[in-house]
């Protein structure tokens, strides 16, 4: 014998909009995005002003894929949608996405450029905050190799703060290891940096040496009480590049800078087997 159910309450109609239309929109999209925007870093476009350099470290295929400009245009429109969204959304893909720690700093680099007078003068990365202190969100990027670029250097010595250092000496004291494994990286940045001093100060004589200084801007901690007090934003060198070459036979143009004994250290040039 079949249960009555007459006395169950009818099921509502749905009722007819746009909002349900909008949220099935959206979570298809989100469904198609990761595995299209991987998929247009196969398809060519034409690189922009922000793309000319750095070239090492990209995935994204350069050129033309055809000869119509207006499906070459949309091409690259389409990619600057899927890039927007990504940095918008957090859903970028890095390693840091699945490291077990949070980073204490955010890392800047910055290229000083020091001359034979004893002057110095400062080229920033263009992401840097103008107020250190109290940094500000920016906009998202599109074109973000240049930060990526610049990430893939900062990374090296994210978490090379005193104390972190101090409690482990023997860690950190290996630091310019990663200097020479990087030295094509580094040294490729250093070099577009003093290139762009001299396009702009074209009488402005060769610098002598060109340090990496990374600036370390504190990033609040998950684990951090309400109300503590901030963090504050200190600086050290991590390389320096020779335009004029290496100092003596046998070492690169590039050094490393040891944290724990606080000075340069030579790298000897390794011939790959």
């Amino acid at each position: 014998m079949k249960p009555n159910n007459s006395s169950s309450p009818p099921v509502p109609a749905a009722k007819p909009g746009i909002v349900p239309w909008l949220v099935g929109l959206f979570a298809l999209w989100q469904i198609v995005f990761p595995p299209l925007a991987n998929l247009f870093e196969f398809i060519p476009r034409r690189s922009t002003p922000a793309d000319e350099y750095p070239e090492l470290s990209n995935t994204q295929r350069w050129g033309r894929f055809t000869n119509n400009d207006a499906v070459q245009s949309a091409s690259e429109r389409a990619g600057d949608v899927f890039a927007l969204w990504g940095e918008v959304s957090g859903q970028e893909q890095g390693w840091n996405m699945f490291t077990p720690d949070f980073p204490p700093h955010t890392v800047v680099p910055i290229a000083e450029l020091r001359f034979a007078d004893a002057t110095t003068v400062r080229v920033e990365s263009r992401f840097s905050p103008p107020n250190p202190d109290r940094p500000q969100p920016r906009w998202p990027l599109i074109h973000d190799r240049e930060f990526n670029y610049e990430a893939n250097i900062t990374m090296l010595g994210w978490h090379a703060d005193p104390e972190t250092v101090a409690a482990r000496p023997e860690v950190w004291k290996r630091l310019p290891d990663r200097v020479r494994d990087n030295q094509s990286l580094i040294s490729h940045w250093l070099a577009w940096k003093m290139r762009l001093y001299q396009s702009a100060n074209p009488d402005a004589p060769v610098p002598t040496e060109v340090v990496v200084i990374f600036r370390y801007i504190p990033t609040p901690l998950p684990y951090d009480p309400p109300g503590a007090p901030r963090r504050p934003t200190f600086e050290r060198p991590f390389a320096r590049w020779f335009p004029g070459g290496p100092k003596e036979s046998g070492y690169l143009p590039l050094e490393g800078h040891d944290p724990v004994g606080e000075q340069f250290v030579r790298l000897k040039a390794v011939t790959p087997p």
